[in-house]
């Protein structure tokens, strides 16, 4: 299920970014959806969500997240879950770069 509403990456770290999701707050199903979806992509090394701040933690290996098809895989679970969030900016700072906020 798209989750719609305030979707913003709020920190990044290489290896790590947080993003908040505003819709995400007291919805414990919705956390278990998300974590469900990030599930299985090549690089990442674990999504950590927080139902009372509405904060997703997503971190990875900086080195495998773009190779292969991580990146692409990533994107498109991005797309899909968390549409109104740019996912090409999330890309973009796993890729090195600082966010494109």
């Amino acid at each position: 299920m798209p989750i719609r509403g305030e979707i913003r990456i709020v920190h990044f770290l290489p290896g790590r970014v947080r993003l908040r999701v505003a819709a995400l707050k007291g919805r414990p199903q919705l956390a278990q959806e998300i974590q469900a979806a990030f599930d299985g992509v090549p690089g990442l090394t674990g999504i950590t969500t927080n139902t009372t701040t509405g904060s997703v933690l997503i971190t990875y290996d900086p080195r495998r997240i773009l190779a292969e098809d991580g990146g692409q895989r990533l994107r498109s679970v991005l797309r899909q879950q968390l549409p109104d969030l740019d996912a090409d900016a999330v890309i973009h700072a796993l890729g090195g770069g600082p966010p494109a906020l």
